[in-house]
C-alpha cells in the first residue's frame, strides 16, 4: 500500500525526472513538494478509497510465451481512483504557486499549463496503481520497470448533466410501468491525452490497461534474488 512517504517521494521527484523521461511540458518550474497531507481529512495515502486498501476491479493477465510480463486492467467503477488524483493534483498547483512564471502575478498558475498539471497527475495515478497491482499480487518489478509502464484504453466517467429548474416531472399512468432509467455508460477513449481532452478532470476515476508491466512473480515464503535480470 502506499502511504504518505511513498507519494511524498515520487512527488518529490518530478522537478529531477520528468522533463528527461517524459514529455510534459512546463515542469521544469515543479519543485519538491515539503507541505504536509494533514489538510487533507479522511485521506491516509491509500492509492484506492476501498475499504482495507486493496485494489477492486484489477485484472491481471501473463502475456502469451512470457513469464515476466504481465497486462493490468484496472477497472475505475470498482477501483475508485478519484480521490488519489485529486490529492497528487492539488499537491502539484501547491507547489506550481509557489514559483514565479514570467508574465504572470506570484502565485497564480498560468491556464495554458493546468493541461499539462493533469496528464501528469493521471500519468503518476496509473503508474502508482499499477505498481500497487503488481505488489498485492506478489509481483516484484524488474528496476526500472515503473518508467517502461504504457498505458491505453482509457474510460472516464460521463459528464454530469446539470439540473434544469422548472422541469416537471413526467407523471406515471395508474397500471402503467415507469420505463427504466438508464445509467449512462462511461466513455472510451484510445489514449491518455483523448481522455483528458475529452473531459476527465482531477477528483474523477478512471479505467485503463496497463502494459509492459514486467517482473518476477514471486511465491510465498520464497525471498527474490539480489538483482532479477529484467525481461529473462
Amino acid at each position: 500500500m502506499y502511504r504518505i512517504a511513498a507519494l511524498l517521494l515520487v512527488l518529490s521527484q518530478v522537478a529531477a525526472f520528468v522533463p528527461q523521461t517524459r514529455s510534459f511540458a512546463g515542469f521544469q518550474n515543479v519543485q519538491p513538494l515539503q507541505q504536509s497531507f494533514d489538510g487533507d481529512a479522511g485521506w491516509t495515502g491509500e492509492v484506492v478509497s476501498n475499504e482495507g486498501g486493496s485494489i477492486k476491479g484489477c485484472t491481471m493477465t501473463q502475456v502469451d510465451g512470457s513469464t515476466t510480463e504481465w497486462t493490468i486492467f484496472i477497472d475505475g467503477v470498482e477501483a475508485d481512483l478519484g480521490k488519489f488524483s485529486e490529492v497528487v493534483y492539488k499537491k502539484l498547483l501547491v507547489d506550481a504557486k509557489t514559483q514565479r512564471f514570467q508574465g504572470f502575478r506570484p502565485g497564480t498558475v498560468p491556464p495554458h499549463l493546468l493541461a499539462t498539471y493533469k496528464a501528469y497527475t493521471m500519468d503518476e495515478v496509473c503508474r502508482e496503481t499499477t505498481s500497487e497491482a503488481m505488489q498485492q499480487n506478489n509481483i516484484k518489478p524488474f528496476a526500472g520497470a515503473r518508467e517502461d509502464f504504457e498505458f491505453e484504453k482509457f474510460s472516464i466517467p460521463p459528464p454530469s448533466k446539470k439540473k434544469k429548474g422548472g422541469k416537471k416531472k413526467k407523471k406515471v399512468v395508474e397500471g402503467e410501468e415507469e420505463a427504466p432509467v438508464e445509467e449512462p455508460s462511461w466513455r472510451p477513449f484510445g489514449s491518455m491525452k483523448e481522455a483528458i481532452s475529452g473531459g476527465w478532470t482531477p477528483g474523477q476515476s478512471f479505467s485503463f490497461v496497463a502494459t509492459s508491466v514486467k517482473g518476477q512473480q514471486l511465491q510465498e515464503g520464497v525471498a527474490p534474488p539480489i538483482n532479477p535480470l529484467s525481461g529473462m
